[in-house]
């Protein structure tokens, strides 16, 4: 049931993402009460999507079966805002940094089919549709088929992390809390058009790896190919104008270490 005084509601809310932005506070719904036909508090002013379609980068994706369509629906017959978690991969291999007016290529199915529903939603939307398009989101995700994940994956289970690239690759991190508050921030006033959502830090990804080591106590970090692949960064100029938010080196440092202190403690034998 969601409260009468409602004026943003994340979709989705069972997801990484979706948690994430209810524990800032934020109201929050499952794609089953959405499907169920639930009531839609006259207070409601934004609608933010958080969910992913589980199909996302596959060839049995389906756009006009993904649960974004009636999240979408909805904002139209309701005149709501919608905000659209979207993907750095839409601007595939664009050299960095990254603004929001860099021309599209995305050049693996994952980001096609990003930018697929980004231009479903524009056409339906027009000015009411703000896409964040998010750089790489980390937390303590052991399992989930992600580059942070199967870090930690590996480290658990082998005590290694494995890189097939050049442990100097730079990347643009944000810790999934920062990320979280980022986007609450937004949805209080969504702006319309694209925001580029990310820390900006072009972070070696074997410095992240190393910070993640150091709080697990044990393990290494071994490179079977030192060539740079795939390194950006965005530009969160629009993103910092907006929120007043800014993310440093060393804070996602400090969250790559925690998460591996966490990770070694869930491998303990309770007491």
């Amino acid at each position: 049931m969601v409260r009468n005084d409602v004026t943003a509601l994340v979709i989705g809310s069972k997801g990484m993402i979706g948690q994430a932005l209810v524990a800032t506070g934020l109201a929050g719904c499952s794609h089953a009460a959405l499907r169920d036909g639930m009531d839609i508090p006259s207070s409601l002013r934004t609608l933010v999507h958080a969910g992913r379609d589980p199909r996302l980068g596959t060839s049995d994706y389906d756009i006009d079966n993904d649960i974004e369509n009636v999240a979408a629906r909805i904002a139209v017959e309701r005149d709501l805002h919608y905000i659209m978690l979207s993907s750095r991969k839409v601007y595939g291999d664009a050299r960095s940094p990254i603004t929001e007016e860099t021309p599209l290529r995305p050049t693996d199915l994952y980001g096609r089919q990003k930018l697929a529903m980004e231009e479903r939603l524009r056409e339906r939307l027009g000015s009411r549709l703000t896409i964040l398009r998010i750089s790489n989101v980390f937390s303590l995700e052991p399992g989930r088929r992600s580059f942070f994940g199967m870090m930690l994956d590996r480290l658990a289970g082998e005590g290694e992390i494995r890189f097939d690239m050049s442990p100097l690759t730079a990347r643009d991190f944000i810790p999934l809390e920062l990320a979280a508050d980022i986007i609450a921030a937004i949805a209080v006033a969504p702006p319309g058009g694209v925001v580029n959502i990310g820390s900006g830090v072009p972070l070696p990804t074997g410095d992240l790896a190393r910070a993640v080591i150091d709080g697990f106590g044990s393990g290494r970090l071994v490179s079977t190919d030192l060539t740079i692949r795939d390194a950006f960064v965005l530009d969160v100029a629009s993103m910092y104008a907006l929120t007043g938010l800014r993310v440093t080196r060393q804070q996602i440092l400090n969250h790559a270490r925690r998460i591996g202190e966490r990770l070694r403690a869930d491998r303990l034998p309770a007491d």
